[in-house]
């Protein structure tokens, strides 16, 4: 596979289970029994092997690192211009490229977080050979590409917020989760795409205010995980011709 790398990402059986576990909650309360749940999951994994990729999978590791780097890129003052904005960087020097990488995520290589920007087209090469940010957060698609780690993580997050909605007590001290959607079925293919288009620059101001509240309550007060937790705010399209 074109790009492959060696640090492929194995799912394992308890996240697997994980993952699964408010779909067969759905199949249940559905209807189904358990004969016909494993039918079901078996008929989906043979649709999968049977259809023809349009985008390939590339495993490129935890993608926290990606994100690291770009919102350094976005907040310290050495890498920004007079206007506040990230500046296009040099690959080598005291406040090139390799120096955000070690300042940002000093475990993975500069090289290596360069090619995965380039290859999914955060960043691109100027003609005098800086290298310029294109997208304040890490997109992991392309027209022929998808991430694995990133879209692994992205169904995490989905089915883990529903298991703690089917799971989570009244009385339970943890935050509330919540999902929100808004939609409508009277609108032409020309209207999806405009409102597509729409939903991208709005949800990017969005998240640029989300982001900067996560930033200014992030602390290293805790430097044991098991004193941290992971928050955050997702958030996707639908459409259905």
């Amino acid at each position: 596979m074109h790009g492959k790398t060696k640090r492929k990402t194995i799912i394992s059986k308890s996240q697997a289970i994980s993952l699964l576990h408010p779909i067969a909650a759905f199949f249940n309360s559905g209807g189904m029994n358990r004969a016909q749940s494993l039918g079901a999951l078996a008929a989906a994994i043979e649709n999968v092997r049977r259809e023809a990729r349009k985008r390939e999978l590339e495993h490129i590791g935890a993608p926290a690192c990606y994100a690291e780097l770009i919102a350094a890129w976005t907040r310290e003052q050495r890498f920004l211009d007079s206007s506040g904005r990230p500046r296009a960087l040099a690959f080598s020097g005291p406040n090139g490229f390799t120096a955000l990488a070690k300042l940002a995520t000093p475990e993975t290589s500069p090289k290596t977080l360069l090619k995965v920007l380039l290859r999914y087209r955060n960043v691109r090469r100027l003609s005098s050979g800086r290298i310029q940010l294109v997208s304040p957060f890490f997109y992991a698609t392309t027209d022929t590409k998808m991430a694995f780690e990133p879209m692994v993580l992205f169904l995490n997050d989905a089915t883990s917020t529903m298991t703690r909605i089917l799971r989570n007590p009244s009385d339970s001290n943890d935050p509330d989760p919540f999902w929100r959607k808004v939609e409508t079925v009277r609108v032409s293919k020309g209207a999806a795409k405009q409102f597509s288009e729409y939903a991208r620059e709005r949800g990017l101001m969005f998240f640029e205010e989300m982001d900067e509240w996560l930033q200014a309550h992030s602390t290293t007060k805790y430097p044991n995980r098991k004193r941290r937790v992971r928050v955050g705010l997702g958030l996707f399209s639908i459409y259905s011709p």
